[in-house]
């Protein structure tokens, strides 16, 4: 079953651009997009998600063709957290969450009736933010920000989630108690979640598929279990390091060459 479906995308922005990208994602699945900076891994998922035109190209959701949505619908479809640390408003945590029913309301309708209570209340439960439903967004710390926004996509009851860098400015303990929220609501909720990840090891332990993009093009796809080489860290990063797998978790291990010349 596929979620998402591409075929040959192309953009073109002065240095930087987009070059045959075709492609599918795994319906239901956990999906990493990964690559060195610049390769065009948040651009692809603004085009996915319609915040940025191709020049040339289709995007299919759901065997459908994203240009024959109509707005509300799309927004019913697939929910988008680009990475962002900007202020919001003087948000309660509840207010933001409520946010995401947005797209099942009328112009101006804040009511928010019996069947979204519970949708919000679902959201908040889900990722751990109920306790703090009455506080100011702002007042959080870094990782329950994250997971109040990841609420307010909850409460739009998409099919597939974009998340473009979740775990970035969060430490490690926040990064791994975020990653393993994501694995419990795709479990649960049988919700394709697409992530644009730096840390390949929490790209191989939680994903189900991998998607390695280098210059502007696909550069691999497959199970990240396999494609998680030696050769692959060559071929996509230009870095010499040895992958060993230890209870499904890859640890990488870089080759260290001595420097030549006259330093001590």
């Amino acid at each position: 079953m596929v979620a998402i479906e591409t075929k040959q995308i192309y953009l073109s922005r002065g240095h930087f651009g987009l070059e045959d990208i075709t492609l599918t994602i795994p319906k239901e699945k956990m999906t990493a997009i990964v690559g060195p900076n610049g390769s065009g891994k948040s651009t692809l998922l603004k085009i996915i998600s319609k915040l940025l035109k191709p020049d040339r190209g289709e995007t299919f959701l759901l065997e459908k063709n994203t240009r024959a949505y109509p707005a509300k619908d799309f927004a019913k479809t697939v929910a988008m957290l680009p990475q962002s640390k900007d202020s919001l408003p003087d948000f309660t945590v509840k207010e933001l969450v409520a946010y995401g029913r947005s797209p099942y309301k009328r112009f101006l309708d804040h009511h928010m009736n019996e069947q979204d209570e519970q949708i919000i209340d679902m959201a908040m439960d889900a990722t751990g933010i109920q306790k703090h439903r009455d506080r100011l967004f702002h007042t959080l710390s870094g990782g329950e920000q994250q997971k109040a926004r990841i609420a307010m996509a909850l409460a739009q009851q998409t099919e597939i989630l974009l998340l473009d860098e979740p775990t970035t400015y969060l430490d490690i303990a926040h990064q791994l108690d975020l990653m393993e929220m994501l694995r419990t609501i795709n479990q649960q909720y049988k919700m394709t979640i697409v992530m644009v990840l730096h840390d390949l090891s929490q790209a191989a332990t939680y994903s189900h598929y991998m998607i390695a993009m280098k210059g502007g093009k696909i550069a691999k796809t497959g199970d990240p279990k396999t494609i998680l080489t030696s050769q692959f860290l060559q071929e996509v990063y230009e870095i010499e390091a040895t992958v060993t797998f230890e209870a499904n978790y890859p640890l990488i291990i870089p080759t260290i060459h001595k420097r030549r010349g006259n330093f001590q």
